[in-house]
């Protein structure tokens, strides 16, 4: 009677033959199901450490923002509210820097680096004939800004994350000129569920795709679509508009939103309080990868302890490579292999300008590399 061989046995012979492990030939891998191989966390309690040539005096420019001030005066511009020695409270309030103030670089008590803002002495004060004047203070909106306000003044009040259903008992567009279903700019339109006390000035959306995790089923919210701007000019049951301008078209049943504006004038840059994990989920329009100056949509928010002005380090998880055997140190030429985890790169820093419950929107600040969905953002 002639003996049977199941395929798994030729294959522990060739491989016993080889000299390959069994269980390096026939270990089960799946690169994707891998654990990211994660770099270490940085020290929190590490030294602050001064910029080359950080200046000891800056005088505040006008277009400077904190971002780039920080970068002047430290190699980890995200501890910039350690130098200034702020407490909590004072992180979660705006710290405004004037055009023309001088910041002057100094040794604490403690040894410690320490900036401040210099105040002239009394000795040094002239005397001035005292006359009726008006008194100038600065305003809030002249202070520098964290961040350059250009790029992401467009999604300070668009695109808008919202639960499911969270346009459902918005005033909703129910007619055009002429009969017309889809309207631009210029348009005259017909809505219901206005009311004179909110004003005139609206804004129009439609419910746009759900926002996940990589891999994870469960919906963090909707982002909005923006698609323009409508003013008021009667109000009744069907209010009448006109639309003033529209980045695309605009049909029938489309929903409108007052956006109350969120400026973002100089939240300092700091670290997280806790350990933060993070995946980039969207990208600015249809992007896979993108680099500096773009702006991430991040799966974590308010919930997670994320606010405005945290920074986040980016990392990007190489490809796995095939593991050699360890006795042999040649590769597996079985269909099944072991596959190692490289460790994640460092590729760049993000700051976050917008909080949503469970979602928020980050700059990135400077990247090494192209920066694509599904990367982390870490705490720093």
């Amino acid at each position: 009677m002639k003996n049977k061989f199941s395929t798994t046995h030729l294959l522990l012979c060739a491989a016993l033959i080889c000299g390959i492990a069994p269980t390096t030939a026939f270990s089960q891998t799946n690169a994707q199901k891998a654990p990211p191989a994660a770099p270490p966390a940085a020290s929190a309690a590490a030294p602050l450490q001064l910029a080359e040539n950080a200046p000891t005096r800056y005088e505040v420019k006008k277009g400077d923002t904190l971002w780039a001030i920080a970068g002047r005066f430290l190699k980890s511009p995200w501890r910039w509210n350690e130098i200034w020695r702020m407490n909590r409270d004072q992180v979660k309030n705006p710290h405004r820097i004037y055009p023309g103030d001088v910041l002057v670089l100094q040794t604490g008590a403690d040894g410690r680096p320490q900036l401040s803002i210099s105040r002239p002495a009394v000795e040094e004060r002239p005397t001035v004939k005292l006359s009726p004047s008006v008194r100038e203070t600065p305003i809030d909106t002249a202070a520098i800004p964290s961040i350059p306000p250009a790029i992401i003044d467009p999604f300070l009040t668009k695109p808008l994350i919202i639960d499911e259903g969270g346009l459902a008992n918005s005033p909703k567009i129910v007619g055009g000129p002429d009969s017309r279903v889809v309207l631009a700019t210029g348009y005259t339109v017909y809505a219901t569920g206005l009311k004179d006390s909110d004003g005139t000035a609206w804004q129009v959306y439609r419910a746009g795709k759900p926002l996940r995790s990589p891999g994870q089923k469960e919906v963090l919210g909707y982002e909005a679509e923006y698609l323009g701007d409508a003013v008021v000019e009667k109000f009744g049951d069907v209010s009448t508009l006109k639309i003033v301008n529209s980045n695309k078209e605009i049909i029938i049943g489309d929903k409108l939103l007052q956006v109350p504006r969120e400026r973002i004038v100089s939240y300092p840059p700091h670290s997280p309080d806790k350990a933060v994990e993070g995946r980039i989920i969207g990208m600015p329009t249809t992007l896979v990868e993108t680099g500096r100056d773009a702006v991430l949509t991040l799966d974590v928010g308010a919930r997670d302890g994320i606010e405005i002005g945290h920074v986040l380090a980016l990392y990007h998880q190489p490809p796995s490579v095939e593991a050699p055997d360890q006795k042999t140190g040649f590769f597996s030429f079985m269909s099944e292999k072991k596959m190692l985890p490289l460790p994640q790169e460092r590729i760049g820093l993000a700051f976050v300008f917008r909080v949503f419950d469970r979602v928020a929107y980050a700059l990135v600040l400077n990247s090494t590399k192209q920066i694509e969905l599904g990367d982390w953002a870490r705490k720093p």
